[in-house]
């Protein structure tokens, strides 16, 4: 009975890490495809012009970096986005995206 005990605590135990890795990847694909439209849609930039940098995830927030090439011209932007109770919204886009759109 002990061992059957210890073995479903350890099965549990390496069950629970997976899901949670599947919200963190589902969490930040969500978040790439959110910022990206809307750098896209406020930049009137295709898509090849805002290429995705790198992505970190933590319990509250996503903070993805794009590359935005217009004109020749390189800028990093960052892009937060909120994680309220499973909903994503962007909080924050800097350089503030009018700036991207009037260069």
């Amino acid at each position: 009975m002990r061992t059957l005990m210890l073995s479903a605590l350890a099965l549990a135990a390496f069950a629970l890490p997976t899901h949670a890795a599947a919200n963190e990847v589902e969490a930040r694909t969500a978040a790439i495809q959110l910022c990206r439209a809307e750098i896209t849609n406020q930049t009137g930039l295709g898509a090849d012009a805002v290429r995705f940098d790198n992505v970190r995830v933590r319990l509250s927030n996503v903070r993805v970096n794009f590359d935005v090439w217009r004109d020749g011209r390189l800028t990093n932007v960052r892009c937060d986005v909120a994680r309220n109770q499973g909903e994503l919204a962007i909080a924050s886009i800097t350089p503030a995206v009018e700036t991207l759109a009037a260069r």
